[in-house]
């Protein structure tokens, strides 16, 4: 009882309950917009199916460059602030985002250029889709497209920020965009253009973010100026992402794409709508806790590993660890008691049909005997991140990546969109377990 009277003051003292505040404020927007809205309004329409899909692409760009880039850039920025004075690290930063900016306007061209094909692979991966559907599709892509410019750009600036703890700033990410795109949904009720809309409103939201991580590196003292990235820089940076960037790539491809997608869309039209209304639940959960725990601890841990105190870290680490048990073990009984009541709550309406709002509760209800490994998996990468054991991050999200697709692919013809679910949870078991031994492999024991 002392332990968790300890926490409960520890956590309320500490920059992380702010962090989860916002996040939080945030992740209601994000289920009202992609769980709620779009599934009650649009229903399970092949014009929800086009723009879930379609935002699943534009998003896979946004996610690899920024979960790919976020963690691992951070001890970067970390270390090189102790090593350079104030004038040759804005040069540094400077550099790099302009690189990013580089890097999210040529993937935005390819989307914008390649909308057309990308829609066509998307319908192979939904047989059961229409040429509307891909018409639909093609002008989403366009219309989302330039939200990779200003995510990658923040993906920097957050980082920069994350670096010198100034967290609260950062978590303002995942309000944004859906809120804003909530906002239009709910003033244009009714409008026959109103899918359009929202896709215009999401990419808004990302300049949004975009302008307000701007004002906030500002506010800190960093001087934007044009400049290019010499070499070294280059390299430093090649060396620091591109590993867990390669990896982001297979296992988000992987995830959003075969497993979401193409198993996905095999169960019939709507089933895509079906299954983003409950994971959207259980990964808002994992962002709210895992992401905002791994994001807070991360500059300590880096601290302490480039001053050789492995024992500290370890400490902070665990530390990490508990907190996440402590507030994701109510939450994943929560879930599993109350997946129905949750369903019914949400989709209790002419939109869906009974068998339809069962269904989300099943996979709720199987997705969360696995939400304490989820919220763990981010905390562990993070003690990877910290020692820039980035070999061992990206063999970790490829292994994963495929053990994902194989069971799910071996279930979905026994259970369908239930066996997915399950798959996705054993899938986030096997990932703790390999994280906990390649952070055994680096000198740091959890068992100890």
């Amino acid at each position: 009882m002392d332990r968790f009277r300890n926490f409960i003051v520890k956590f309320w003292k500490s920059q992380t309950r702010w962090v989860m505040v916002i996040t939080f404020a945030g992740m209601g927007l994000s289920l009202l917009f992609h769980a709620v809205l779009i599934p009650r309004y649009l229903g399970l329409s092949e014009t929800a199916d086009a723009l879930i899909a379609s935002l699943k692409v534009v998003l896979l760009f946004d996610i690899v460059i920024r979960e790919g880039a976020k963690f691992s850039l951070v001890p970067l920025f970390i270390n090189e602030a102790r090593h350079k004075n104030r004038e040759d690290f804005n040069l540094l930063t400077n550099g790099i985002l302009n690189f990013s900016l580089c890097v999210g306007f040529l993937c935005m061209l390819l989307i914008e250029v390649f909308a057309d094909w990308i829609a066509y692979v998307l319908l192979l991966l939904l047989p059961n889709s229409s040429i509307i559907t891909r018409s639909e599709m093609i002008m989403f892509l366009r219309l989302t497209a330039p939200l990779v410019v200003f995510g990658s750009a923040s993906t920097v600036l957050g980082a920069i920020l994350n670096s010198q703890k100034h967290f609260k700033t950062v978590a303002l990410r995942n309000a944004l965009p859906p809120g804003i795109a909530s906002l239009i949904f709910l003033l244009l009720l009714g409008n026959e253009h109103i899918a359009q809309f929202v896709a215009i409103a999401y990419t808004c939201g990302f300049l949004a973010y975009f302008v307000w991580l701007f004002i906030g590196v500002k506010r800190i003292g960093h001087r934007y100026m044009l400049t290019g990235l010499s070499s070294d820089v280059f390299r430093t940076l090649k060396n620091t992402i591109s590993l867990p960037t390669l990896g982001f790539t297979i296992r988000q491809m992987t995830a959003r794409l075969l497993v979401e997608v193409f198993l996905v869309g095999k169960l019939g039209k709507g089933a895509i709508t079906l299954y983003n209304s409950a994971f959207r639940i259980f990964s808002a959960i994992q962002t709210l806790i895992g992401i905002s725990i791994a994001t807070t601890g991360l500059p300590s841990m880096t601290e302490e590993i480039t001053e050789e105190d492995k024992g500290k870290f370890r400490q902070t680490l665990m530390g990490n660890i508990r907190t996440v048990i402590f507030i994701a073990v109510p939450i994943s009984l929560f879930l599993i008691f109350g997946s129905s009541i949750i369903a019914k709550l949400l989709y209790g309406d002419d939109k869906f049909s009974e068998q339809s709002i069962q269904q989300i509760s099943q996979l709720l209800f199987c997705l969360s005997f696995a939400t304490v490994f989820f919220c763990l998996i981010p905390v562990l990468n993070a003690g990877l991140y910290a020692q820039r054991a980035f070999g061992y991050v990206f063999r970790n999200m490829v292994t994963m990546a495929v053990l994902n697709f194989i069971i799910a692919l071996g279930l979905v013809n026994v259970w369908g969109l239930t066996g997915i679910a399950i798959a996705v949870s054993l899938t986030a078991v096997i990932a703790v377990v390999n994280l906990s031994y390649l952070l055994q492999k680096t000198g740091v024991s959890l068992f100890s």
